[in-house]
């Protein structure tokens, strides 16, 4: 798929808001699309991580909160050596209503505050380019992760439409990842079909039936062509934690025991729940979990492995951790066997991993996939026969357990992919082009 070139008021904007990295898309009127590529440690990706730096050296009372969002936090962080801030994984806790102010600098800040930040940023970055910026498609998975009902994930939609609005776009729209998905791929379809397309993201597996065709304008409510939609908050994040709480966790004290008044008592599991999720690593840089940690540590019997978790907490080194397990998870997705590795002062894990070990680690969560998808064909009347093609998009798309299940019961050969991490952004595009073009 061609990088977007500098475009105008013409420009129609796709927004790929996900859990680990959000990536935006320009569609012109005659249904050409472009993705916009980032500068990243040298090197171009499409992907600009959802995520905000803030450096604690650059706060000013007299001044708004500074930030970094991105590719650019990432180089941020990378350059301060671990020190400030990083936060990530916004989207997992949209359904959240608990969540209070976090203190940066002299500056408190919710969780709508940090999206709005974001926004702004990636407007910003759209501006920057020659695209002026008045709306924006924007998608959203079926199913939040976290919501319990229905109600949940409408109201963090309207978190993100709001945030988004605050950031400067003047007009938002809502369109279903899986369904964006599905305008992409059904550009490459030559006859009707029932298609099913498959959205593995960071946080919610969600899942699209929907009748698709070759035709290259259709316009109008497409709502009337989904035949069921269906999703579970399970997915790649889920499959990294396994890993880290598996292969990592172990060595870094998880199982083990302190003694204190005479008695033995385990480790508490919710240091190693937070280290294995993105989106809880920022939770244990508080004053009391720092306290309790010194605490553990002078009464464990394993205090080695406990210096070596405060060690990657201290240091901030979640990222690069993450970065390992997914370099694992890749590797594995093509070889039989995997080389793990991750080397930092006090903590060292190495280790080699075969296939069988790491899908009996995620055999809990491909379940949970699977049982999904059975009862989003259940719930539609829709035997697996009946389903001519099926489009799986995201990360996950590529580990081979999942795609043994969806061969299982639609057949290898009805399985198509191409863009699989792109997709969602290229359809929102063409469905805002359609929209307002």
């Amino acid at each position: 798929m061609a990088e977007a070139s500098d475009t105008h008021s013409g420009t129609h904007v796709g927004i790929d808001f996900g859990t680990s990295n959000t990536v935006l898309a320009l569609a012109d009127a005659a249904g050409s699309v472009g993705l916009l590529e980032f500068p990243l440690l040298g090197a171009a990706t499409h992907g600009y991580r959802t995520l905000l730096f803030f450096d604690p050296e650059e706060q000013d009372v007299r001044l708004p909160i500074q930030f970094h969002a991105g590719v650019e936090a990432i180089e941020a962080y990378l350059e301060s050596m671990g020190e400030g801030r990083l936060v990530q994984s916004f989207k997992s806790h949209l359904t959240s209503t608990t969540l209070g102010r976090t203190q940066i600098g002299h500056h408190a800040i919710a969780l709508d505050d940090m999206l709005t930040l974001f926004f702004f940023r990636l407007r910003r970055h759209l501006e920057t380019r020659g695209v002026a910026v008045h709306r924006a498609m924007l998608g959203r998975p079926v199913r939040f992760a976290g919501a319990q009902s229905v109600e949940d994930s409408t109201q963090a939609e309207a978190r993100l439409g709001a945030a988004a609005s605050k950031a400067g776009f003047a007009e938002i729209r809502f369109e279903l990842e899986p369904i964006a998905a599905a305008y992409h791929y059904e550009r490459t379809l030559r006859r009707p079909e029932l298609a099913l397309v498959a959205d593995f993201g960071g946080g919610t597996t969600d899942f699209c039936l929907m009748r698709l065709g070759p035709q290259p304008d259709r316009r109008g409510d497409r709502r009337e062509d989904i035949v069921a939609t269906g999703g579970v908050a399970v997915a790649g994040d889920d499959l990294d934690a396994a890993i880290i709480e598996h292969l990592v966790c172990p060595r870094l004290g998880q199982g083990s025991t302190y003694v204190e008044m005479g008695r033995e008592l385990e480790i508490p599991r919710s240091y190693y729940y937070k280290l294995a999720r993105w989106h809880h690593l920022s939770f244990l840089k508080g004053q009391r979990t720092r306290a309790e940690l010194q605490r553990v540590h002078r009464l464990a019997r394993e205090p080695e492995a406990i210096e070596a978790l405060v060690h990657l907490i201290e240091n901030n080194q979640g990222f690069h951790l993450h970065k390992a397990v997914e370099q694992l998870k890749i590797s594995l997705s093509s070889e039989t066997v995997g080389e793990f590795r991750y080397v930092d002062g006090p903590v060292s894990i190495e280790d080699r991993v075969e296939r069988e070990r790491f899908e009996g680690w995620i055999s809990e969560q491909v379940a949970a996939i699977t049982r999904a998808l059975d009862e989003t064909l259940a719930g539609a009347g829709v035997e697996p026969r009946e389903v001519g093609r099926v489009f799986m998009t995201g990360g996950t798309a590529f580990v081979p357990a999942v795609r043994r299940e969806f061969a299982a019961r639609f057949g290898a050969e009805k399985l198509a992919g191409g863009d699989e991490l792109l997709s969602i952004a290229s359809g929102l595009a063409l469905h805002a082009a359609r929209t307002w073009g």
